[in-house]
Formats: structure tokens, C-alpha cells, sequence
């Protein structure tokens, strides 16, 4: 038998492989193996060639059973974590209990099942006893995927050992192999791993997947539904000698053709292409791969190439740094008709980049739902369509709990009947709305997106409301302090549910006042002023106070608004404002040139006489910017809606600490309140003051939550002591 050979292409980017047999007993093909990793180590990207036949099968007797010792010793890290933190977890349990024992039942403490998670590893030169780590494979499951094996296949394999059917293509199986870093090294495939076909195993593996993806040593990403035609692979072949050749000479690994200018028009065609087609992938649509991936410590993505007549089989490998690269590249790309799907795919994939810089956990329970429920699961193929519709709204659950770090997991229904199955996407994220509320997370008092309606009945008014598209920025936790939930009580009625807590009272309508005509007027030259200096940049993408303008009237008016308040309530206001929201516009000039004009008694901002040079008109523009970042806030965005002026900017009465700027509706008499839990400075940033109507119902008063608001100006965190706050209890809008 001829023995298996290594090679290496002439190309540097090019490992050679044979193809893995069954079991590396060749001290050959162990010697290549090891040479293989030794010359791709800590490489971002190269092409691996894979010679000779590939199976598509693997023996079920190297699936390997861990016993509880092996099992444990493989989680340790992760195992320590959660059974350290069961008691804050059975704790926020409680307490969710205490709001709605119903949504309670539908949840377990994690810990508690560790013992009962079965784990299988593929190990085809070894046993449990010898498995020291393991890889895991993360893949987008197809169409009615299932293992090819049970009794009726045995008895078809008569004689012979069972074999299991591969979930990807052989090729992309065998380059998964050559990840592995020894013969001591496992690897895991949910389906090899899981019985399918066990419901309370697989319910406990779902429960505990962010444990094993996370002590997995990298995680592999089988791309199975794309190939790199040859033009594509010869773009990257070449991109890859320049991207090598960078990092040799460069520390800093800067991007090669980052910023040309001009770009690379004889290139841009097949990278626009291979952008889209990976991130085309249906990997990237997948709510189990984005959590997989977000869980992972390493990774490595593989791609097949291109058959080739007479040359090996070929798959491109590569890892997140060299995908963030390419991503980079693709934000670079000149406005052309061809690139808009590839941004609109490349908004999915940085979700997926921002939770794997977290190591997976957004420690905010609304922004893991959003971005979870807007992918798809495929639920259990077994059951019929409505059923697995539901099956897989609660996976979502599932990938959910494990993103945030609850430490808690689904309980699925149970013969005794205890608590009512969550099913709907409604039920989904009231459960984890309240769960939020039950871990102190602010996020849960602060969504400005519309009225939630109970599972029970349309008509069923909530104090909850959906987090709208522009809360996203907002609704993460890190470096906010938690909220003290022990004073909230949620009481969940046939035709209601509401919210009872102490508020800060800020005002009725009547209350507040509208920037006058002369601050208006004023506002109005300024911008003009601005547009005459050439200040701002129309092209740039953040903060284009410039293009907002320009859109039309309407929406330049409402930006005028702004400005106005922002005149009118000064320049250390404006100081200040910044300073509280985090934002990082408040240069040092930026202070120096505006309060120098208030102490040359100038209470505007006089273009003529500050766009002296273009550091001045910089630091006008940063103004400008914050402006910008006010109006995203606080109005509707007028790509997403059309009712920007649905609310208006009001300013308040200048008392201790005023004035504040708050955006109101015009035509409604409204409450302006702020809960106490958010007085605090940590979130001034977020839609915290509740717009709520009053109105008589059998002769007691009742408020009804209209929406959500911010508001802007001098810290409110000495406001918990005012006689001005209230207990009250809040309903949602009928």
C-alpha cells in the first residue's frame, strides 16, 4: 500500500494534506501531521490541499461516551463558574417568581444539570480516558438532517461495524481533522455527540451548549453551502503573499490595501463577489452558529475550492482576524449598486463580531433577544410544522439564557404539567423581559420601541414595550450599575399588566416651554453660518449633521429645533450634556473658544468669529455633532419613519440643576416621570423618563404608559430625596 505523502506547494499561503484514514497510525502521516501544524501555526489564512479518496462515513465505535470524571475535567473552568454562581442565580429565579410564578416554571437553574449532560466526542485514535481536549464543529444544519443510524440500519450492516453518515462534506471533515493539535484531541459534532432521538438528553445539551462550545480549544466553522471559484482563489492567493508579507514587517498588522486611492478597480469586482458570497453563507443567518462562534476562544473558518482536473482538492482556511480584515475591505468600498447587499449582510455579521468581543455574553437580556430572534432555528425536524415552530422559538430561548450568563436554562414541559409553555415570539420576550427586570437590568425600563400586547389577548395592555431599532447603542449594561428591583412589583391581571414603583416627578406639559423664536432665529443663522464656512463633511458616516440637513424641510426644521434648545440653554450646558452621555465630542478647545465667548458676554455661537482656522471649524462641527447625536436619540430616524416631529424638544423651567432639555408630544397632556432606580448618572443616556397619560377609572386616577424619552442637561441622581416622588402604578396604553 502506498504510503500517504506531505508536500508543500510552492506558494507560501499553500499547505499540502493527504487524506485522514481512519485512525493516524502511520508514523508518517503522524510526522506530516505534525509538520502540517507546525508550518501553519498562528496563521490567519492559507489554503490546504487535500490528496486522495475521502469517506463519508465514520465508525460509530469512535464516538466516545466521556464518563463523569473525563467530562468534568474537560468543563472544569465553566462547570466552577456556574455551580460558584448558583446562588445568585436561584436567586434571580426567586425573584422572577415573585413577578409571575407562571413564566418562573418555564426556567431551571443551570447548575443543577451538569450532572445529567451525556457528552460524546469523536476520538478515532483513543478513548475517553486518553481525550485530554477537543475541537468543536459548528455548521448550519440542512433540510431534515438526520444520522444514518438505528436498529434497521444495523441489521443492513450485518457482519459489520456501524457507521455514522457525515453532517458536511467529506472534504471540509477531513480539514477539520488537521485542526486537532494531537491524537489526544477530540473533536465534537452535535449530531455524533447528541442522541437526537432523546428528548430530555438533547434538552439538557441545548441548555449547557454555551459550556461546551466555550472550553472547546477552537471552534471550526464548516461554510458547506459556498465553493471559491478559481478567480476568487487566485485573488486570495495573491492577497495572502501581501497580507503575509505585512504582518512580517509590520507589528501593528496593518490591512494591505486598506484605503487605496484610487481602490483597486481591477480587483474590486471579485472581492465584492467573495464578500457577498461569504457572508451570503447561511452559516451568518443561523441563531445557534452566531452563538456557537460568539462562545468560542478561537476559531477557524472552512471553505472548499473549486475542483480542479488533475490537482488536489482544496479548501481555504482561515480565522476571525483575516474575516475581520476582509470586513474592514468591505466597509472601504465605494458607493456602487453592487455593495448593498454585501453592507446589509455585513450588519449581521458585525452583531456576531460584537458579541464574540464580549466572549459571547452581552450581559443584557433585550439586546441577546433582538439579536437571537431576527435569526432562524430550525427546530426539531421530527415534529410536525406548528410544533417545530415552537420547538424552535424556545432553542432561541435557550441561546438566549446562555448569552447573557444567567446561569439559568429552559425547563421544557414536564409530565406534571407545571407552568405554561412559552411558545409564541410574544411569550418569548415577555419571559425574558421580566427574567431582566428579576436580574436588576435596567434596559427592561428604558425600550422606546411600541406597546407590547400580552400573549393572552390582543387587547391586553402592558407596561412592557418592544426595544425599537434605535435603543440598540443603548441597551448595553457594561459599566452601568444594576438597578434595585426589590421595590418593583409586576402584577399580571386577566385584562392588564402593570407596573408598580416609585417615580420622580418632572412635570406636566404645561410645564415645560418651546425654544422661543428669537433662540430659533438664531439657530437658523448658525447653521447657515456653518454651511457658508464649509463645516462639517457631507460624506462622512457618523455623525452627518451635514446630510441630515439636507434631507428636506422638514427633518432640517427639526434639527433647528435642536440647536435652538441647545442655544438657548447655553454653552456649560452644553459642556455638561456631553460630558453625561459618554460622549467623546468635548474636546478641550471645544470648552476654551465657547466659554470664552460667554465671558466676552456672547451668549450665542458666532460662526464669523470663531471659523478662524480649521481646528476652530472642527470644533464647531463637534457642536454640531453632538446635535446629531441628540436628534438619532430622541426623534424617529427619518430613513426608518416618517413621523419626526412625533415629538418635539421642550426645555424645562431653570431650577437647581436646570435646565434640561426633554423631548415631549405636543398635542397630548402628558406626565414626564423618571423611576427613582434611574436617577442615578449611569443612565443619562437612555430613554429613561416615561411619557404617561392620566385618566379617571371608577373615580380613582390611572396612568398609562405612552411611550419614552430622554432627557438631557445636569445630573438628576440628587432628585431620589424630592418630595416630588411618587409610588405609582403604571399600565400600558388601552
Amino acid at each position: 500500500m502506498r504510503t500517504p505523502r506531505l508536500t508543500f506547494s510552492r506558494l507560501s499561503s499553500t499547505a499540502v494534506l493527504p487524506s485522514a484514514s481512519r485512525c493516524l497510525h502511520s508514523s508518517v502521516v503522524v510526522s506530516g501531521f505534525s509538520l502540517a501544524k507546525a508550518s501553519t501555526k498562528n496563521r490567519d489564512c492559507f489554503f490546504l490541499e487535500i490528496s486522495g479518496p475521502q469517506r463519508g462515513r465514520i465508525w460509530q465505535k469512535d464516538v466516545h461516551e466521556l464518563k463523569e470524571v473525563p467530562k468534568q475535567i474537560l468543563l472544569r473552568e465553566s462547570i466552577e463558574s456556574i455551580s460558584f454562581n448558583r446562588g445568585r442565580d436561584a436567586a434571580v429565579l426567586e425573584r422572577l417568581k415573585a413577578f409571575s410564578p407562571e413564566v418562573a416554571a418555564n426556567f431551571s437553574v443551570k447548575a443543577d444539570n451538569v450532572n445529567d449532560l451525556i457528552m460524546r466526542l469523536y476520538s478515532p485514535c483513543g478513548d475517553d480516558q486518553t481525550i485530554s481536549s477537543y475541537v468543536a464543529l459548528s455548521y448550519c444544519w440542512k433540510q431534515n438532517s438526520r444520522i444514518d443510524v438505528s436498529p434497521d440500519i444495523a441489521e443492513n450492516f450485518a457482519g459489520k461495524e456501524l457507521e455514522y453518515r457525515l453532517p458536511i462534506h467529506s472534504l471540509l471533515f477531513q480539514a477539520l481533522l488537521n485542526e486537532r493539535e494531537s491524537e489526544s484531541e477530540a473533536v465534537f459534532v452535535d449530531q455524533l455527540s447528541i442522541d437526537q432521538s432523546n428528548e430530555m438528553e438533547k434538552q439538557v445539551a441545548i441548555g449547557l451548549m454555551d459550556i461546551i462550545y466555550k472550553e472547546a480549544r477552537c471552534v471550526v466553522v464548516a461554510l458547506d453551502d459556498i465553493i471559491i471559484d478559481i478567480a476568487e482563489e487566485e485573488y486570495l492567493r495573491s492577497y495572502i503573499e501581501t497580507y503575509d508579507g505585512n504582518k512580517l514587517n509590520d507589528e501593528k498588522r496593518r490591512i494591505p490595501r486598506l484605503r487605496d486611492t484610487p481602490p483597486d478597480m481591477n480587483s474590486l469586482h471579485v472581492l465584492i463577489r467573495l464578500h457577498e458570497k461569504i457572508l451570503g453563507a447561511k452559516w451568518f443567518t443561523r441563531a445557534w452558529c452566531a452563538h456557537e462562534m460568539r462562545m468560542g476562544k478561537r476559531h477557524a473558518f472552512l471553505v472548499q475550492c473549486t475542483p480542479v482536473k488533475g490537482r488536489p482538492d482544496r479548501v481555504f482556511r482561515f480565522d476571525g482576524r483575516f474575516l475581520m480584515h476582509m470586513i474592514v475591505l468591505a466597509v472601504e468600498f465605494p458607493d456602487h449598486h453592487d455593495i448593498t447587499s454585501v453592507r446589509v449582510k455585513l450588519r449581521k455579521v458585525m452583531n456576531i463580531f460584537d458579541g464574540l468581543m464580549k466572549r459571547g455574553q452581552t450581559n443584557n437580556h433585550l439586546d441577546a433577544f433582538t439579536q437571537v430572534f431576527m435569526l432562524d432555528a430550525g427546530g426539531n425536524p421530527r415534529l410536525s410544522p406548528d410544533q417545530r415552530i415552537i420547538d424552535a422559538n424556545r432553542e432561541k430561548l435557550a441561546i438566549v439564557l446562555n448569552s447573557v450568563g444567567t446561569g439559568l436554562t429552559v425547563r421544557y414541559p414536564s409530565s406534571d404539567g407545571c407552568g405554561e409553555p412559552l411558545a409564541t415570539h410574544n411569550e418569548c420576550f415577555r419571559a425574558i423581559a421580566l427574567l431582566a427586570l428579576a436580574a436588576n437590568n435596567p434596559a427592561v425600563l428604558c425600550t422606546s420601541g411600541g406597546p407590547f400586547r400580552s400573549h393572552r389577548s390582543t387587547s391586553t395592555n402592558s407596561w412592557l414595550r418592544w426595544p425599537a431599532i434605535y435603543d440598540e447603542d443603548n441597551m448595553s449594561t457594561h459599566g452601568r450599575s444594576k438597578i434595585d428591583s426589590s421595590q418593583i412589583f409586576v402584577d399580571v391581571g386577566s385584562n392588564s399588566e402593570t407596573i408598580q414603583l416609585n417615580c420622580s416627578i418632572l412635570g406636566q406639559l404645561h410645564c415645560f416651554y418651546y425654544p422661543s423664536s428669537y433662540y430659533i432665529s438664531k439657530a437658523q443663522h448658525f447653521l447657515s453660518g456653518c454651511e457658508d464656512h464649509h463645516i462639517g463633511d457631507r460624506h462622512s458616516r457618523f455623525y452627518n449633521w451635514r446630510r441630515l440637513i439636507d434631507l428636506d424641510i422638514k427633518t432640517r426644521y427639526a434639527f433647528t429645533l435642536i440647536v435652538a434648545c441647545m442655544i438657548q440653554c447655553g454653552i456649560p450646558w452644553i459642556l455638561n450634556s456631553m460630558k453625561l452621555c459618554g460622549t467623546s465630542f468635548a474636546f478641550q478647545k471645544t470648552a476654551d473658544i465657547l466659554l470664552s465667548e460667554k465671558q466676552n458676554g456672547r451668549e450665542g455661537i458666532f460662526v464669523h468669529s470663531l471659523a478662524q482656522t480649521e481646528e476652530d471649524k472642527n470644533q464647531l462641527d463637534l457642536i454640531l455633532k453632538f446635535g446629531f447625536y441628540v436628534f438619532e436619540k430622541c426623534l424617529h430616524r427619518p430613513w426608518e419613519s416618517q413621523q419626526i416631529l412625533s415629538v418635539v424638544p421642550h426645555i424645562t423651567s431653570p431650577t437647581s440643576g436646570g435646565p434640561h432639555l426633554i423631548f415631549l408630544p405636543s398635542d397630548h397632556a402628558i406626565t414626564a416621570v423618571i423611576p427613582t432606580v434611574l436617577l442615578a448618572d449611569d443612565y443619562a443616556d437612555l430613554p429613561r423618563v416615561w411619557l404617561l397619560s392620566q385618566k379617571v377609572v371608577d373615580g380613582a386616577p390611572r396612568f398609562e404608559l405612552q411611550g419614552r424619552s430622554r432627557v438631557f442637561g445636569a445630573s438628576l441622581s440628587h432628585r431620589t430625596a424630592n418630595p416630588l416622588v411618587k409610588y405609582l402604578k403604571v399600565y400600558g396604553p388601552s
